[in-house]
């Protein structure tokens, strides 16, 4: 019983990871590693601990050893990330930060280059 329900909350969760963030992998550890730090860390150890409940209900004695109360907690802390998190947006984020520091720098070379045109009276 526990093994169903466990396989059950890891494939939901692997399914919005894969939905929601492209994540692909063969399995939660495979998508969690290659997710990496685009999760956080409450994130992460949320879905590690789903995935280490996923490895120890393959094992019949070590099975007894889950909370499905916990796990079903930390899935829905996971999904509830998952739903709100949109690639698009991320993507966009990034190309903006990169886009406003690059013009920061080039206002910072303009403003030093005029000062020291200014500074050697060429201006």
């Amino acid at each position: 019983m526990a093994q169903v329900s466990v396989e059950q909350l890891a494939a939901s969760v692997e399914a919005l990871m894969e939905k929601r963030m492209g994540v692909g992998g063969r399995g939660l550890p495979a998508k969690l590693r290659r997710a990496g730090r685009r999760l956080p860390r409450h994130v992460r150890r949320d879905a590690g601990m789903i995935a280490e409940a996923l490895h120890l209900a393959r094992s019949p004695k070590l099975a007894r050893q889950i909370d499905l109360a916990r796990l079903e907690v930390a899935e829905r802390r996971v999904a509830a990330y998952l739903r709100g998190y949109d690639r698009a947006d991320r993507r966009k984020g990034a190309v903006l930060g990169l886009l406003g520091s690059l013009s920061f720098n080039l206002l910072a070379v303009g403003a030093l280059v005029v000062a020291v045109l200014v500074w050697r009276g060429l201006v």
